[in-house]
Order: C-alpha cells, then sequence, then structure tokens
C-alpha cells in the first residue's frame, strides 16, 4: 500500500549524530551500500540507473525517478528499504539480502537515518549587498512608513464630501481637469447594492432611496451604505473577493486532481470573518500561524486551525515521484501566496536566484523556506486504522487535523457495526489479493502487465475503502476534520539550493523576514519555527505593506482600480500609486479603526468619488485616457457570481440559506474526471438505477411535455454534476473545482483558482452572448423572471414597467416601451399585446437578462 504523512521526521544532520549512530552507519550501513549499490548508483561509477545516487545523505533521501530511496522514520515510504525486501522493488536484482542485513536496515531507518557523509558545502553569495537593501527601504515608496497626510485645499470646495474626495479633486485641480457630474440616484443605488451585498435592489428599496435623494443624497447613500453593511450577503460578496485572493477551491488540480472534502469550512470561515468586521490584523495573523495562536475555548481553537487552511488550499502536484521536490514546491507556493496576498510582494522570484528587480537576496527567501517547511501541511485524506492509503495516480498525499469540536462533515455516513465490519472485511480481503500479486502469485495465463493492472486496480479499491472508513470512528461516528497546519517539534534552519536544484544543496541560511521589508528583524528563538512572529509582523501596525495592499483592495473593488492598478506587485516591477497621499492617509485610517474592513467601505462608498457619474468628456480623455485621475466613474460589467446571483434575485428563486458543505463535501475524498467526482462509469450506473427508481416521476414530467428524453437526464446528471444548474443559492457557495468551474461562472472570466488573482480579467465574448440565449439555467431564470412579473403585475403595462425595474432599477423608456411592443409583435405575430403568450413574455424577460445594461454597472 502506499501510505505518506508530509514531514514525519526530520533526517539527522552530521552535527547531530551520536557517536554510536557513527558506528552503528559505517559498520552496518556503508560497507552493504558500497558492496551492493555503488556498482549502480554513484557517481564515482559513472553509471546512475534510475537517477538514484546513495553515495550521499542528501541525495539518498532525494532518491531517483520513483522517490525517496530514504525517508527518515519511514519504512513504507522508503523505497530503498522496499527494495531490499523485495516488495515493490528487487534489489540486488538476482538474490535477497540476508535477514540480518536487512533488519539493521530497518533499525537504521527507524532510528531517524543517521548519515555522516557529508558533502563540502558550496557558499552562494549573493550580488544584492546589504547598501542596495538599505537604499531601497530609503528610496522606495512601498517600504516606507504610511503618513497620514492632512487632506489638501481645493478650489471647488462645494464639491468634496470627505477628505478622499479632496485628495482626488486637488489632483484633477493640478491638472486643470474637473469630475464629472453625479450619476443619476438610480445608478448610485445600484452601485452600491451590487458593490456591497452583490445583489440588485429591490423595489421597495428603488422606492426610498428615491425620495430620501431628493431631500438630501448624502443622508441616502450614507443610510443605505450603513444598511447594506449590517446584511449577512455583504460577507458573502466581500468573502468572494478575498477567495480569489487566496486562490481558494476544493481540489488539487493539475495531472492528478484530487478533492478537498474539507475546504469549505475556510469558505465560511472568511464569510464569518467579513460579517463579524473581524479586525483583519487578527484576520492575518489566523491564517498564517492559527494553530500556534492562543484560544480559550475549543470553538475559537477550531477556528484557528481552520483559518491555516490558508496555507493548505493551493494547487499540488501529486503526480510528483518525489517527496523531497514535492516539500519544495509545496513551500514555494506558501511563501508566494503569503507574501504576494498580504504584502503584495513577489518573493518566490528570488528561489532560483536573487530578485531580478527588489532587493531580496536568494537567502532571504531560504530565511523563509525554514519557517515554512517546519510546519506539516495537511489537505488530503484522513488516515483511517490502515494508515493513509492513496490511490494508484496519487504519489503525494496527506492527513487532515481532527477538530477539538464536534463538527463532522454533512455528509458523512454513520455506519452501524454491520457496515463497519463489513468494511473492514473488505479491505482485508483486498490486502490478501495485493500480497499475493506483490508476491507474484498470479494465475498461469497471466503475465507483468496484468499483474500491474491487477494491483493499480487493488490500490484504487482499497483507497476508496481507506476513504470510508477514515472519516469515522471505531464506533462508526463521524469525526471532525479540516485542512491546515500544525508545528512541528524541533525546528532547523534551511539549506539554500544551488538555482533552486534540491539536489545542489549550499550552506545553511538562518530563519528570518525578507531584509527590504524590515525596519528591524525579528529575533526568533531556536526553538521555534518563526511563523507565528512572521504572522505577527506582517499582520502589525509598523509593516509598511499590508495595511496599504489591503486599502488598495478595497479601494479597487469599490471604485473598478487600484490606487496601485497591480494589486498583487508593489514592488519594483508594480505600478506607482496614481494618489499615493491617499494611499497613505487612507492605510493609516485603516489601521487607526482597528484594522475594520467595514469602516474603510463605508469611507469610500460614502464618498463623492463614488457617485460620480462615467459620462465621457473628450477633453479629460485625452489629459487621462486611463482615468487614472478619476475624472469620472469607470463602467464596470459585473463580475460571474453578480450576474447568475442577480438572475435569481429578480426571478424571485434564490435561496437565502447558507449550504452546509458543497458538492465536494458530499462526494469525499476522491478523483475529479472529466467533471465528475468520482469513477464516470459509476456515476452512470447510479444515475441510471435512479432513474428506473423514478420511471413514474419521469412519465409524469413527460405528460408535461419535458422535452429530455431519459438518456438525456442521465447523461447530464453525470457529465453535468459540477455546472450545479438547479442549484439556486448564492453563487460563492457553488462548488469550485479546479480546472472544472462551474460553466455559469467560467464564462464570465471567472478567477483562476489555481493562482493569486487580485485583479480578475474582465471581457466580452460572444461565448457570452450564447450562453445568455442557450444555457439552460438561463432559460430557467427568465421563464421565473416572467412568471413572477405575471404573478405580481395584472395589466401589460404594468408588467413591462415592472420587469424593467427588477432588471435595470429603472422604468423603461417611451422608446423602450415601442421597441417591447415591437418585439413582441414580431415573436408572436398571432397575439395581440394584451393577450400575449407565456413564451413571449418568457423571451422578453430573457432578452432584458441579455443585454448589456443588465450586465454592466453605469
Amino acid at each position: 500500500m502506499l501510505l505518506l504523512t508530509i514531514g514525519l521526521m526530520s533526517p539527522i544532520r552530521g552535527e547531530e549524530i551520536t557517536p554510536e549512530q557513527v558506528k552503528f552507519f559505517e559498520t552496518k550501513i556503508r560497507p552493504v551500500l558500497i558492496r551492493e549499490c555503488y556498482g549502480c548508483h554513484s557517481n564515482e561509477s559513472g553509471n546512475v540507473r534510475g537517477g538514484l545516487r546513495l553515495d550521499s545523505r542528501e541525495l539518498t533521501h532525494i532518491g531517483g525517478g520513483s522517490g525517496p530511496a530514504v525517508v527518515p522514520g519511514d519504512l513504507e515510504e522508503s523505497l530503498l528499504y522496499n527494495a531490499i525486501i523485495h516488495e515493490d522493488f528487487v534489489m540486488p536484482p538476482k538474490r535477497k539480502l540476508p535477514q540480518d542485513v536487512i533488519d539493521d536496515f530497518r533499525e537504521w531507518i527507524e532510528m531517524g537515518a543517521p548519515d555522516p557523509r557529508v558533502n563540502e558545502t558550496v557558499e552562494v553569495r549573493s550580488s544584492i549587498s546589504e547598501e542596495d537593501i538599505d537604499q531601497a527601504k530609503a528610496n522606495f515608496w512601498a517600504y516606507q512608513p504610511p503618513i497620514k497626510h492632512s487632506a489638501p485645499s481645493v478650489k471647488n470646495t462645494a464639491w468634496p464630501r470627505s477628505d478622499v474626495d479632496r485628495f482626488v479633486l486637488a489632483k484633477l485641480e493640478e491638472e486643470g481637469l474637473s469630475p464629472t457630474e453625479d450619476a443619476e440616484s438610480y445608478k448610485v443605488l445600484r452601485r452600491l447594492c451590487f458593490d456591497l451585498v452583490g445583489l440588485p435592489p429591490t423595489p421597495d428599496q428603488i422606492e426610498h432611496f428615491a425620495e430620501r435623494w431628493k431631500s438630501d443624497p448624502d443622508a441616502a447613500v450614507a443610510y443605505v451604505v450603513d444598511r447594506l453593511l449590517e446584511m449577512d450577503q455583504f460577507g458573502e460578496r466581500w468573502g468572494r473577493h478575498w477567495l480569489d485572493v487566496v486562490r481558494y477551491a476544493e481540489s488539487t488540480g493539475r495531472e492528478v486532481n484530487q478533492t478537498y472534502p474539507h475546504a469549505w469550512r475556510y469558505r465560511d470561515f472568511v464569510i464569518d470573518s467579513m460579517n463579524a468586521d473581524k479586525p483583519f490584523d487578527q484576520f492575518v495573523q489566523q491564517q498564517i500561524a492559527g494553530d500556534l495562536m492562543p484560544a480559550k475555548t475549543d470553538e475559537e481553537w477550531a477556528e484557528n486551525l481552520v483559518a491555516t487552511t490558508f496555507l493548505a488550499i493551493g494547487p499540488k502536484n501529486l503526480n510528483e515521484q518525489n517527496r523531497v521536490q514535492f516539500a519544495a514546491d509545496l513551500v514555494d507556493e506558501q511563501i508566494d501566496a503569503t507574501t504576494r496576498v498580504f504584502l503584495g510582494a513577489s518573493v518566490a522570484c528570488a528561489r532560483c536566484h536573487d530578485h531580478k528587480f527588489d532587493a531580496i537576496p536568494q537567502t532571504d527567501y531560504y530565511a523563509l523556506v525554514g519557517i515554512f517547511s517546519n510546519m506539516t501541511t495537511y489537505f488530503g485524506n484522513p488516515p483511517s486504522e490502515y494508515g493513509t492509503i492513496t490511490n494508484a495516480q496519487t504519489r503525494q498525499s496527506s492527513s487532515l487535523m481532527v477538530l477539538p469540536v464536534s463538527d463532522p462533515n454533512p455528509y458523512d455516513k454513520r455506519y452501524t457495526a454491520e457496515e463497519l465490519q463489513d468494511l473492514r472485511d473488505q479491505m482485508q480481503e483486498k490486502q490478501r489479493e495485493l500480497l499475493t500479486v506483490r508476491r507474484g502469485a498470479v494465475g498461469p495465463n497471466d503475465n507483468a502487465a496484468t499483474a500491474q493492472r491487477t494491483r493499480l486496480r487493488l490500490l484504487n479499491e482499497m483507497s476508496a475503502l481507506s476513504a470510508k472508513l477514515a472519516v469515522v470512528d471505531k464506533n462508526g461516528n463521524p469525526r471532525s476534520y479540516c485542512m491546515g497546519v500544525q508545528e512541528r517539534k524541533k525546528p532547523s534552519d534551511a539549506r539554500l539550493l544551488v538555482r533552486g536544484e534540491i539536489d545542489q544543496p549550499a550552506q545553511d541560511v538562518a530563519r528570518g523576514f525578507p531584509q527590504v521589508l524590515c525596519s528591524v528583524q525579528p529575533e526568533i528563538e531556536r526553538d521555534e519555527s518563526g511563523r507565528l512572529e512572521l504572522a505577527r509582523w506582517i499582520g502589525s501596525d509598523d509593516n509598511t505593506l499590508t495595511a496599504r495592499v489591503m486599502v488598495n483592495r478595497i479601494w479597487q473593488n469599490l471604485i473598478g482600480r487600484g490606487i496601485v492598478s497591480s494589486a498583487d506587485d508593489f514592488g519594483i516591477t508594480g505600478q506607482p500609486p496614481s494618489h499615493p497621499e491617499l494611499l497613505d492617509h487612507l492605510a493609516v485610517q485603516f489601521v487607526e479603526s482597528d484594522w475594520s474592513i467595514k469602516t474603510m467601505v463605508r469611507t469610500i462608498a460614502t464618498s463623492r468619488v463614488y457617485r460620480m457619474g462615467t459620462a465621457y468628456d473628450r477633453s479629460s480623455h485625452e489629459a487621462d485616457p486611463d482615468n487614472a485621475l478619476l475624472w469620472r466613474a469607470n463602467p464596470r460589467r459585473l463580475d460571474a457570481e453578480a450576474i447568475r446571483d442577480a438572475m435569481l434575485s429578480i426571478s424571485g428563486e434564490i435561496d437565502f440559506e447558507r449550504p452546509r458543505g458543497s458538492e465536494v463535501a458530499k462526494a469525499g475524498f476522491t478523483r475529479v474526471t472529466g467533471g465528475v467526482l468520482g469513477n464516470p462509469r459509476e456515476k452512470a450506473r447510479q444515475a441510471i438505477q435512479e432513474a428506473t427508481r423514478s420511471r413514474g416521476t419521469m412519465r409524469r414530467g413527460m405528460q408535461r411535455g419535458r422535452r429530455n428524453s431519459m438518456s438525456e437526464d442521465i447523461l447530464r446528471k453525470v457529465t453535468g454534476q459540477l455546472d450545479q444548474e438547479d442549484a439556486k443559492c448564492r453563487s460563492v457557495y457553488l462548488t469550485i473545482v479546479r480546472d472544472e468551474e462551474p460553466r455559469c461562472l467560467s464564462v464570465f472570466d471567472f478567477a483562476d483558482s489555481s493562482t493569486i488573482i487580485g485583479t480578475r480579467e474582465t471581457s466580452n465574448t460572444a461565448n457570452q452572448a450564447l450562453y445568455m440565449m442557450n444555457n439552460r439555467f438561463v432559460i430557467q431564470q427568465s421563464e421565473a423572471f416572467a412568471d413572477r412579473v405575471i404573478r405580481e403585475r395584472k395589466t401589460p403595462n404594468d408588467q413591462l414597467q415592472y420587469a424593467f425595474l427588477l432588471a435595470f432599477g429603472r422604468p423603461p423608456t417611451s422608446s423602450e416601451r415601442s421597441a417591447a411592443a415591437a418585439f413582441i409583435r414580431e415573436f408572436a405575430p398571432t397575439t395581440s399585446y394584451r393577450s400575449r403568450g407565456e413564451d413571449t413574455i418568457n423571451a422578453l424577460c430573457q432578452s432584458l437578462f441579455a443585454s448589456a445594461e443588465f450586465r454592466y454597472l453605469d
């Protein structure tokens, strides 16, 4: 069986080996390696088979094409041991070593594989000097502490409503520009509702806002902002913004796309944090080092553990054969996410060499590696009583963390004693079959290829059984798990890798933080990894970047363009801020507000800048074609979630109750293949059985005129499992599987969940128009929209006006009324305007959904 827990026991370094261990290695291990292995697996022989070298400690741990030869403390993962016992490999090829020699190797690996063979250490010198770092600190704006500047004086004193307005207007006046007129009231309300809660305004909200606007626009905006900030939908909207940045998804992606059945816990944690207006500095620290933070209750401790899912949820190449390479890539992804998400700094660029542009030497990268490599990352299938068994395609896997509270996955099954015993019996039978195959006891007509296929089948079946047994305790009751990280007991520094290659280690690098970002390098105790100190430093008032980066993200989500347009890159290659004094002013204000995201949203949303119109002015455009100085509002297309949620809201079918878990949580730990969770053939078989059981229901449906045949319905259930077209929940709760995002999201430029997305791309393509014309979900919502209009308004004029009010937040113009009448005449020429058929108004409502005004914020 294949077993793996990332980071079991660190290899014993040369300086930590006792004299007794040296003697054991030199008398019982090295002679055997020289006599039996060096002939094929050493550098001096010139014959390195399978890429495996056993003539140095580092190369023995790294291994060859099949994985590490020795994993200290882990016999199952040590391929050298598996080879000498003739399990998965047969070495030496023609005979088996004596049992006492095998026992020596077993003892050696279990004691931590002490190995005194130390290669001469190469020292890599950086081309970035201390003087270069000091100059960058002194001269580059992002590395200097933000200052709360006083708002500048302006000529047009009647226009500003806040300091935000004064900073923007002062810049415009310097260039001889003027801000455009305010947008119309319904446009401002629509903008506020979509920006703050991701939903269109209701007719009642439109009516009340219009009345307040007439008497006092400032008070009207402030009132709506306060009401929207109190709604649970605020956390769902702004939580989704954060999930974009932290590359949230429910699977590993890449070649072997394995599910994350407990990723939804992190999604809910983010949404709840936004609704509670959790101080952002605490939010930061929980995600980087929640497992190390003090907790007063088990519930608080559980929340801290779930928060560290941030470090575990990234994409992973589970097909990577080499354990050391996998661990190095995992740490690299965690460093990249942490530094870019919170600091807007691409420190991971220094993995292979000094940073090409920023003053970040390669040693700074490996100083962070020392911090992150001293934790265990939990992301996969929990271990059953048989260990963590992966399928045949997955060469790297992990366990999960047990929560200190009872909160099982809602779809985890409870087993009776009989069911539990049956699973155990099946597992034992598979183990016996696998042992038979490994011993070569196959049928007389079977060849090696048949034996290999049998072995792979058995491993996959054992993995499925292990996944079922792992989620329950010995009594068959579901356990509560989460993804995340945990500290290891004995922290150690990392070794710099020449050109980032795992087989070319250089000098040790002391754990620490990027020098150019620190005024003073924090001290890290010898018995601590430094991760908690890193979290506290990143989420501190003294950090020069964290507040700036987050304020810029908030500004971008409300205004449409960041003050720094490169939201994830505040380095030399990023864009300079268009309003540096305003950015600093808001950053300091953010910290002073106890890092309150809602306070910052309120500050920006109640400004005069926010409610400017989008009217085009030729002279202003020629002076500032990118609108960097904000002489008008930026027209914006709604993002994918807002488009889908708006259709559900307008049709009246939206379900505001939070669903617990997701489709992935329901499927459990399994592989994603062709948009299907699990085995597609098995899913098809289950769908056919379900259809057979519900023949009566299908027959009644066909009598009502259903067009889908039985085979089409089965095909949709199987192949469209992840499209979730029938779901009525908010889009933030849809299952997000890497490389298999729901069609309703992917067609409208949904964030790539395999990377950090601070700014989504926005396109206008034919696929989007075709989706709005032909997709089943759009047609369903158009019909529900029409039903609502007919149900709630009785006369044709009232129905038309109501439809426009729901879709656009305004009544139709006279020309639109004429166009609607012409559309109805052309669509159904045999019916009058007053007696038009249901299909006609369905088509009219769908045309409103398909219009540009529905998809854009003006």
